[in-house]
């Protein structure tokens, strides 16, 4: 029996016996429905809390082959940040998340600087004090594809003015130094994509997995 019921079975026992106690009428017939009424209430069950998702789909810059996404998991922890990239050159390539969610121009500065809203200093995403979108860099191995996952709580996937969606996620051609200003010296921005609330699409996901496997067999061939 569950605990609820139980307690509405008590109760309502309890209530029949005092109005017994009180000379109120009160059947054998009258408790058992009772009780049984009680048992057949179902119990409370609260809803699972389901995470707020969002994610990018990064657009390459002209003459670029790379392809990447990028997904946002809200959860009690903060915000995970997951990237995933194919046909870039390998090694370390700075990866950020920009200030606005604008990828139209061909160099990507269109999406503008660091999303930054405590307006300090640009360093890695282990320094106490970063910009929001500090993500260091994402290491590509040889075969042209690469990943990087960290968890942050300078962002959110709600609203408010640390929410993700609506900015850009950029990757750069070249190594965040953690260090220079304002953006850690990482070169051209190589690919770009706007955050939107969400999950990844299931065909997003599909070609980025076609995309690694391609690199995959070009770099087996060679």
């Amino acid at each position: 029996m569950k605990l609820h019921s139980r307690v509405l079975a008590s109760l309502a026992t309890t209530s029949l016996l005092a109005l017994v106690a009180c000379g109120g009428p009160a059947s054998e017939e009258a408790v058992v429905a009772t009780e049984e009424t009680a048992d057949a209430m179902e119990p409370y069950e609260p809803e699972a809390v389901v995470p707020t998702m969002a994610y990018a789909v990064l657009t390459p810059a002209e003459g670029m082959d790379v392809a990447a996404t990028v997904t946002f998991t809200e959860g009690e922890g903060g915000v995970t940040v997951h990237g995933e990239v194919s046909g870039a050159e390998p090694g370390h390539h700075g990866f950020h998340l920009h200030e606005v969610g604008d990828c139209s121009s061909a160099d990507f500065k269109s999406s503008g600087g660091h999303f930054n809203p405590a307006g300090v200093d640009h360093a890695g995403p282990e320094a106490a004090t970063r910009h929001a979108g500090d993500w260091g860099n994402l290491t590509v191995g040889e075969d042209g594809t690469g990943t990087l996952t960290l968890t942050t709580d300078l962002l959110t996937v709600g609203e408010g003015e640390h929410s993700v969606v609506g900015r850009a996620v950029v990757l750069h051609g070249g190594e965040d130094d953690l260090e220079s200003q304002p953006s850690g010296a990482a070169g051209p921005r190589i690919a770009c994509g706007v955050v939107a609330l969400g999950a990844l699409p299931a065909d997003d996901m599909g070609d980025m997995e076609e995309m690694a496997d391609e690199a995959a067999d070009s770099d087996a061939t060679e």
